[in-house]
């Protein structure tokens, strides 16, 4: 980070504390505006100062204002990547819903830790399942946490890569559902090894 960055971020935590709550939720409004209208145009390093500064005005806002940040940050292809992962941890599904389903700059750890959560709610499950691309990392965790629907959603979804470990998984697991069968068939990059049980659960 330049010099200038670093200037700045050090005089805004000189600041903020000094600040009512409005005054931050208002700068968060505009620094978040700011972003979007010229995303496209930040390098890297601008990026990562916005990053900076929406992670420090964002602490203890309320709930709606960060729904509504969610909504339009996560469209953005290169959004914030440290904005967006507190975005997706957060218990809300009206804030964390809108990364978890369309953030392409969401990193798949983020993704990962926020499937493999005890406390996942099967809407979200859902919209991880649902995103126009997902890696097998994803995938092999949606799998896992996920119900018979939620597995289906996966298997109809043609941008979803699986592992061999997790089709083997849904697979094991068809317990005479022709249906899932023949749409996990349908798939082109199913392993050889397991068409066998394929075929066998189609022709029961």
């Amino acid at each position: 980070m330049t010099l200038a960055g670093q200037t700045l971020l050090a005089e805004l935590d000189v600041r903020l504390p000094q600040e009512p709550e409005s005054w931050r939720s208002a700068a968060l409004r505009q620094i978040v505006n700011l972003f979007v209208g010229g995303a496209s145009f930040y390098t890297g390093e601008q990026v990562a100062l916005f990053d900076e500064v929406i992670g420090r005005l964002m602490r203890d806002t309320d709930r709606l204002q960060l729904a509504e940040m969610s909504s339009r940050l996560a469209p953005v292809e290169n959004a914030p990547i440290k904005a967006l992962g507190r975005l997706a941890r957060h218990p809300d599904i009206a804030v964390c819903g809108p990364i978890l389903e369309q953030a392409k700059a969401l990193p798949d750890a983020d993704l990962v830790a926020a499937a493999d959560n005890d406390r996942m709610d099967a809407k979200l499950l859902t919209k991880i399942a649902l995103r126009p691309h997902l890696s097998p990392a994803v995938t092999d965790v949606v799998l896992k946490r996920g119900d018979k629907a939620i597995q289906r959603a996966i298997i109809d979804n043609p941008n979803a890569h699986i592992s061999e470990g997790g089709y083997a998984r849904v697979i094991m697991n068809i317990n005479g559902d022709k249906d899932l069968a023949a749409a996990i068939a349908a798939r082109d990059n199913v392993p050889p090894e397991l068409r066998i049980w394929l075929t066998q659960a189609l022709g029961e």
